[in-house]
């Protein structure tokens, strides 16, 4: 054929090149060429392409993996985690845990009881030593393991403490809410106000920190690395300050009898002499019978005492109901606190550049918080931005000029 491709051809496509006779390489192999050597390519006329896989490169298999001889041993508890938190404490003793939860209900009581007996005791004696440096042998449930906690302690599962641990955290996180809606938490650069909440290691040992901090920040709270050692947990949350202070200026006009602002209606003056000798009385019995009561708000004793209490100082205010007592009252309330914030100022050498006092209902209630508001003003105080204004129970005021 022309082509060269039919019988006899001197050459086709795919053919080996012709060598001219009398040229043909000594030595060539006569049983054809090594299958396995590797054959040198022919010169390209283009630049050479890097070879394309005909499977691209799989990553392997995490089950295919090589897994060390030896896997990398737990960090001890008090370990920082990558967060920044403990991780779970070890376990306790199943033995031990059962013999506490059996034994306690019987020695908690005798505790109990002997409290009360050395604390009767120290008042008959009039006892005016110092005691212990710590408190913590006055609290009892310290020691005591609940039955939701047995569970726990049991199993050792973090499922189950955090079963257990879930309920608690969200009690503690609500009362510390509502402290910072009565006015609570430490006030910031940026008149926000933090509140802060600490468990004990008891309460999430098969949990760990982190895994406290991790129930907390589903509810805004954050885990504060600072004050976590390997016995507590300290959590914190950041409220901002208020956007506006819904208030009426000093210069105002007077706010109206009966409204928020405007001055409150006094007890009956010819009961306050009763109440002044027999609150003595009536107080401490008070305070001893609801101690243990769960109060909803933080301020109940403030409100309570506003109510059922009247001070030495705002007796004859109240007896009189005279703006003119009742401006002497408040203007000497002011210049008790000016003077002590002073005076601690010059002991610290100034270290404190904004300072805080607050007003109770009990100091201007016949006079109104917006007249409150005036005398401050003429102190130096102003109303304090980072709360929010409450003058039905206080009033809160700042300044920065003191020396």
């Amino acid at each position: 054929m022309a082509n060269g491709q039919g019988h006899g051809g001197t050459g086709g496509y795919g053919a080996p090149p012709q060598v001219p006779y009398g040229q043909a390489p000594y030595g060539r192999n006569p049983y054809g060429e090594n299958p396995y050597a590797r054959p040198v390519p022919p010169p390209q006329p283009y630049p050479a392409q890097p070879p394309h896989p005909a499977h691209p490169a799989q990553p392997p298999h995490p089950a295919q993996q090589a897994t060390p001889a030896h896997p990398a041993p737990r960090p001890p508890y008090g370990a920082a985690r990558p967060g920044g938190f403990p991780g779970p404490a070890p376990r306790r003793n199943r033995a031990a845990v059962l013999l506490q939860f059996l034994l306690q209900w019987i020695y908690a009581p005798l505790w109990v009881l002997g409290l009360v007996l050395l604390f009767v005791v120290l008042v008959f004696a009039d006892y005016n030593g110092s005691g212990p440096s710590s408190d913590g042998w006055l609290k009892v449930n310290r020691s005591f393991v609940p039955p939701r906690r047995l569970r726990a302690e049991l199993s050792g599962r973090p499922e189950h403490w955090e079963r257990y641990v879930a309920p608690i955290l969200a009690r503690r996180t609500a009362a510390a809410e509502a402290a910072h809606a009565a006015g609570g938490g430490e006030v910031q650069a940026d008149l926000g106000r933090v509140v802060q909440v600490r468990l004990p290691l008891r309460l999430y040992r098969g949990l760990g920190a982190d895994g406290v901090v991790r129930l907390a920040e589903r509810h805004g709270w954050r885990g504060v690395a600072s004050g976590t050692d390997a016995g507590h947990v300290r959590l914190a949350r950041h409220f901002p300050a208020p956007a506006t202070l819904n208030a009426p200026s000093p210069q105002d006009p007077p706010a109206a009898p009966g409204s928020p602002w405007g001055p409150q209606p006094v007890r009956f003056a010819p009961l306050l002499p009763f109440v002044f000798l027999l609150q003595i009385l009536y107080v401490p019995v008070y305070g001893l019978l609801t101690c243990w009561v769960s109060r909803p708000e933080p301020d109940h004793w403030e409100r309570w005492g506003a109510r059922w209490t009247v001070g030495p100082r705002a007796f004859r205010a109240e007896f009189t109901d005279s703006p003119a007592a009742w401006d002497r009252h408040i203007r000497r309330i002011l210049e008790r606190d000016t003077n002590r914030i002073r005076a601690a100022a010059t002991r610290t050498s100034g270290t404190t550049p904004v300072h805080r006092i607050q007003l109770n209902r009990a100091t201007y209630r016949g006079a109104g918080a917006h007249r409150a508001l005036r005398l401050a003003a003429e102190h130096g105080w102003t109303l304090d931005p980072a709360y929010t204004p409450d003058p039905a129970n206080s009033l809160r005021l700042t300044r920065s000029d003191l020396p």
